[in-house]
């Protein structure tokens, strides 16, 4: 079991099951998810080192992919709470962290090889953050759709983190 994938499946399904279970689908909702994304990427990521002694805090695969989430969800409050535009603080936010995001897991790829399990799992997340880019940054479709969109980006990341954490890893 890869606990570094299973408590991030788990942030990205906590999430997705949110958004896909409210009623509600306001801007300052999916704010809302940027936030609670942010913090359950950075418990996941936190728990893991007390989960498994073999990676160290500031080992790659454990602290740089939680920059970004941890930002947005930062500047999400701030949006809130400064009463800024939420429609489109929620847009370009979320363009900022699947743009942060998308680097990162590219970056990761790049770095343990795409001829490694995690390699081309991390260019499958990356692939997944550029759509999600792609859509926020490229088309205005108004609130609703975007609160979709959010969660369906983290229903998919979800089920494939965690179909990754459960595979047993090859052989050498």
């Amino acid at each position: 079991m890869n606990w570094l994938q299973t408590t991030r499946a788990a942030a990205h399904a906590a999430v997705a099951a949110a958004i896909t279970f409210s009623r509600i689908h306001s801007s300052e909702f999916g704010l809302n998810m940027l936030t609670l994304f942010g913090a359950l990427y950075l418990a996941a990521s936190l728990g893991t080192h007390f989960l498994d002694k073999r990676n160290k805090v500031m080992s790659a695969r454990l602290g740089l992919p939680v920059i970004a989430p941890v930002i947005t969800g930062i500047a999400a409050v701030f949006a809130i709470g400064a009463g800024w535009n939420q429609q489109a603080s929620l847009r370009w936010l979320v363009a900022i962290f699947a743009a942060g995001f998308a680097l990162t897991e590219l970056w990761l790829s790049r770095k343990l090889g795409t001829k490694t399990v995690d390699g081309r799992d991390a260019l499958i997340s990356a692939i997944l953050g550029f759509a999600l880019l792609g859509l926020f940054a490229g088309f205005d479709m108004g609130r609703v759709p975007f609160i979709g969109f959010l969660g369906a980006f983290h229903a998919i990341l979800a089920v494939h983190l965690g179909i990754a954490a459960a595979t047993p890893k090859p052989k050498k």
